[in-house]
């Protein structure tokens, strides 16, 4: 073969693949990418954008020979034959708990373990993501404002307050979630056409209270940047890991102020907002929904404990570590998910302490995936695609399940473990979750979890096939 026929042959093979991908999310009713994320371009406060959500319609057939319906019915003994091979390998350690439930009807056809509760590690962000997107609503928007004490601006010196909503996408970055860039121009010219050219600013990040720094943590998460202390006022913790992310933000405010011609105190110091202050400036943040999606293919540390902070606060909470894990944990049990084995101590699955069955994340990820529940499927269309996004960019690759399952890994030291989505090769739907929390190498463990991800995938599983 030339090597123009090779290149034809690749790109032909790439389009299939990503036809797969595209055939997945239309599968379940899902759009394949979140709506825009951009705030309002608005010098003045204004209400917080209202963004769409809705449905993708079916594009292309799904993959495989036989397209999913939404009665096809998987067989107990064929899960149980096809995963047979796969959860006996030794990567998998002494520890594993495993649960597979049939989409169409919403019941396990196969559980090994599945009621132990295990440390899930980063597959418990999930649960946090479902338990968001219930509380706060796919659309809700987080802001990040300005105000000034008393009823308006007075020349040519003000007290400003920057005030943190607990926003985790916001960034110095233009065009890329929130912009604290923009909120200073937007703020820069509210002084201008009030005659103020000096301030003194002052910040606010009251939202959330309690330790900024989860006890349950490991003593180094946060010093090694595995994790930031989280506050209600942060910018690009991701990359910059401040030791003070409130401070941190309040600063990098004031000089991008200076940079627009305000003369900015040099002290700026916390300060609670007035009862009586009037808001001057805004920006938002992009719809949870895209803050969930992004949570789950990255798997940000950052944005999971944040999320989880807003939910306590949205079931009436105070906005600490402790009552978050208590408003998820709660969220999901009026929502019908057994918690009852559940001990959740953090957002993001970073507390060794974490323990959850198989059963609750596949039982999480079955609820999302369900169309009764439009306001969930974040949650699903959020998780990595095998071969092509995220943290399962590089994993199952070479397999049927490259395109077809959509997954959240999860890793600490002895800790591996995979949850999402996937349809077996005969069209059956199924949620799943595999914990393992006695491994001894990671990659072993990995690849052994990628095995069992793919034997779904490739499987007739379908009821009344024989096990193969």
């Amino acid at each position: 073969m030339s090597w123009r026929g090779a290149v034809v042959v690749i790109g032909l093979a790439l389009l299939v693949a990503a036809g797969a991908v595209v055939a997945f999310a239309a599968t379940y009713g899902l759009p394949w990418s979140s709506t825009d994320t951009s705030g309002p371009a608005l010098i003045t406060p204004s209400p917080p954008p209202a963004a769409a959500w809705e449905s993708a319609a079916e594009v292309l057939p799904a993959a495989g020979d036989v397209e999913p319906t939404d009665d096809a019915a998987g067989s107990s003994d064929a899960v149980a034959a096809a995963l047979a091979g796969p959860l006996a390998a030794d990567g998998l350690g002494g520890r594993v708990g495993v649960s597979v439930i049939d989409l169409a009807s919403d019941t396990p056809v196969y559980q090994s373990e599945a009621a132990r509760a295990q440390t899930p590690a980063s597959t418990l962000k999930i649960l946090t993501a479902v338990a968001a997107l219930d509380v706060l609503g796919p659309e809700h928007v987080f802001t990040t404002k300005v105000v000034i004490a008393g009823a308006g601006l007075e020349p040519p010196a003000a007290m400003i307050t920057l005030v943190g909503g607990g926003d985790p996408t916001l960034t110095t970055e233009d065009g890329d979630g929130t912009s604290l860039t923009a909120l200073a121009e937007r703020t820069a010219r509210a002084l201008d056409e009030a005659g103020v050219t000096s301030v003194t600013l002052t910040y606010d990040d009251s939202l959330f209270s309690g330790p900024a720094v989860d006890p349950d943590w490991r003593p180094t998460y946060v010093s090694s940047g595995v994790v930031s202390p989280v506050t209600a006022l942060a910018v690009d913790v991701a990359e910059d890991r401040p030791q003070d992310p409130s401070a941190a933000a309040a600063d990098q405010f004031a000089e991008l102020l200076r940079e627009r011609g305000i003369d900015v105190a040099a002290q700026v110091q916390p300060d609670a907002v007035a009862d009586d202050a009037t808001e001057i400036a805004s920006v938002h943040s992009g719809p949870v929904a895209a803050v969930v999606e992004d949570l789950l293919i990255t798997s940000d540390n950052d944005v999971a404990e944040v999320l989880a902070r807003h939910v306590a606060l949205g079931a009436g909470l105070e906005g600490t570590a402790a009552e978050a894990s208590t408003a998820v944990v709660r969220t999901l049990d009026e929502l019908g998910i057994d918690m009852s084995s559940v001990t959740m101590l953090d957002g993001s699955g970073l507390a060794r302490g974490n323990a959850v069955p198989a059963s609750t994340i596949a039982a999480a990820v079955a609820l999302a995936a369900d169309s009764e529940h439009p306001q969930l499927r974040a949650a699903v269309t959020g998780l990595p695609v095998a071969g092509f996004t995220g943290t399962l960019a590089d994993r199952i690759e070479q397999s049927p399940g490259a395109g077809n399952v959509r997954a959240k890994t999860g890793t600490l030291t002895g800790v591996s473990s995979l949850a999402g989505v996937v349809t077996s090769a005969d069209g059956v739907r199924f949620a799943f979750a595999v914990l393992a929390d006695d491994i001894t190498n990671t990659f072993e463990a990995r690849a052994a979890l990628d095995d069992v991800a793919a034997a779904l995938a490739g499987c007739t599983c379908g009821a009344g096939q024989a096990p193969s």
